[in-house]
């Protein structure tokens, strides 16, 4: 199997009680089957919280939070189960995150979410284009979609339209939504082989008579599930706030993250066109609300709202589907 992360992967460590934004807080976390019965045979008074904390919502077994902290983040922002028992006997998520894995036959791609603090810090270390390295695995190939092939090679493109540094960053992710303007086609009608004939170089157009992406668009977001209370007044604040200027190389590197996230989803719906302005919002977001907080944070409390709610991305998403989008992108970009 291919396996393929970030360039930055392998330098990521748990800021443990340094974190300003523990994955501890703010969300119950799911315990797996396993999990949850080793903490069953737990003796002494640590196993008797451990039974106690344990609920069961919507069928899935998970620590009841306690004033929105999990119950064993002890005063340090150490978990209690992490330094007492030992990392593997940690729940899967807690092990795992902040990585997420998605799986498409012959290919599996890892990414660091940016809600982890740590992680939108190591996305932001670096000025240079951030590249996604693969290797093999011995593990063995499944067989894939029949789009993920023609769609991997539209998000190389992409990327490459993006990271071609002899243009401006604003024409760059025009070239970007153009692109994908013209493939949405093909996927409505099952070409996907198509995709390979598109131009090399998408077909400029006149920006439309739109109106501006902000302030409507965190009118937008104070419509969804609400995860943090610090979340509607980093909005609020940023309603009233101009536009910051942010260096273009970090704006280039948090598109990239999320394209690669997010486009080869299409396999699941044949919506490449809402993904990328997805993505195209979520930068747009995250550099308004760097108006604000410093962008790391910025990007990082984004994520955390948006990223970790099913609910929030699907609504996003479907706001932004389609030629009559709910949420216009056009002369947002042009501030670039």
């Amino acid at each position: 199997m291919l396996e393929r992360t970030p360039d930055y992967f392998e330098q990521f460590h748990c800021l443990a009680g340094r974190c300003p934004k523990s994955c501890c807080t703010g969300w119950e976390v799911v315990i797996d089957g396993e999990t949850a019965a080793f903490y069953g045979t737990v003796p002494g008074p640590l196993g008797e919280e451990l039974r106690a904390s344990l609920r069961t919502e919507d069928g899935e077994r998970c620590f009841a939070l306690s004033h929105g902290r999990c119950p064993f983040l002890d005063g340090r922002g150490l978990c209690r189960i992490y330094t007492e028992l030992g990392e593997e006997h940690l729940s899967g998520t807690c092990r795992l995150h902040p990585r997420f894995a998605e799986e498409y036959g012959p290919l599996r791609e890892i990414s660091l979410a940016a809600s982890c603090p740590a992680a939108a810090e190591l996305l932001l270390s670096s000025r240079e284009t951030l590249t996604f390295p693969a290797r093999r695995t011995p593990e063995p190939e499944e067989a894939g979609d029949p789009w993920l092939a023609p769609l991997l090679a539209l998000r190389g493109r992409m990327l490459e339209l993006l990271g071609d540094r002899a243009r401006p960053l604003a024409s760059r992710l025009s070239a970007v939504a153009l692109l994908a303007e013209e493939a949405q086609p093909l996927l409505d009608q099952d070409r996907a082989e198509g995709l390979a004939s598109l131009p090399e170089e998408p077909v400029s157009r006149p920006a439309p008579d739109a109106p501006a992406l902000f302030p409507g668009g965190f009118r937008f977001l104070r419509t969804l599930e609400l995860l943090e209370e610090d979340w509607p007044p980093l909005l609020t604040a940023a309603e009233s706030a101009g536009a910051p200027a942010c260096p273009d190389w970090a704006l280039e590197r948090i598109f990239a993250y999320f394209l690669f996230r997010y486009v080869l989803k299409t396999v699941n719906d044949g919506d490449l066109l809402g993904r990328v302005r997805l993505c195209m919002f979520s930068t747009l977001t995250v550099r308004r609300l760097s108006a604000c907080v410093p962008l790391g944070e910025a990007l990082y409390r984004y994520c955390r709202e948006i990223e970790h709610s099913e609910e929030n991305l699907e609504a996003l998403t479907q706001a932004l589907r389609g030629e009559e989008s709910q949420i216009p992108l056009a002369r947002e970009i042009e501030t670039v």
